[in-house]
């Protein structure tokens, strides 16, 4: 099955979970997420100069919302949003699997789920709150 975003996660591979692509400094060890061609804006490296490194997709959820109203044609609600801090220590948003609104502190998986064709990279609760 193709992915959804293949510019923005992977497979794991073990079981579903993902990985997330992101850039990383090898001078400062600055990360950015997503690759972008326009390099790592916190430390000014370029593209060309950042390594690509895949970040392990665990995360502890910070905040979620529900939303119920679609935001663009085709969006299926409910749908948890959701801001987390990776593993990495980079702070990102992203999709819980479910309707659930896990409380905040807890630990998060990054994982492929079946969205219509395609796998798309979803947050799943791992454990209770920390």
């Amino acid at each position: 099955m193709d992915l959804r975003d293949p510019a923005l996660y992977a497979p794991a591979g073990h079981g579903d979970a993902a990985v997330l692509l992101a850039l990383r400094d090898p001078a400062t060890g600055a990360l950015a997420f997503p690759r972008t061609p326009y390099g790592i804006g916190a430390s000014g490296t370029p593209a060309e100069a950042a390594e690509p490194v895949e970040l392990s997709g665990r995360a502890t959820l910070l905040v979620c919302v529900t939303v119920h109203q679609p935001l663009s044609p085709g969006m299926q609600v409910p749908l948890v949003v959701a801001r987390l801090r990776l593993e990495e220590g980079l702070v990102i948003d992203g999709v819980l699997e479910g309707t659930e609104e896990p409380p905040p502190g807890s630990a998060m998986q990054a994982v492929l789920v079946m969205q219509g064709e395609r796998r798309a990279c979803r947050f799943r609760l791992v454990g209770g709150a920390a």
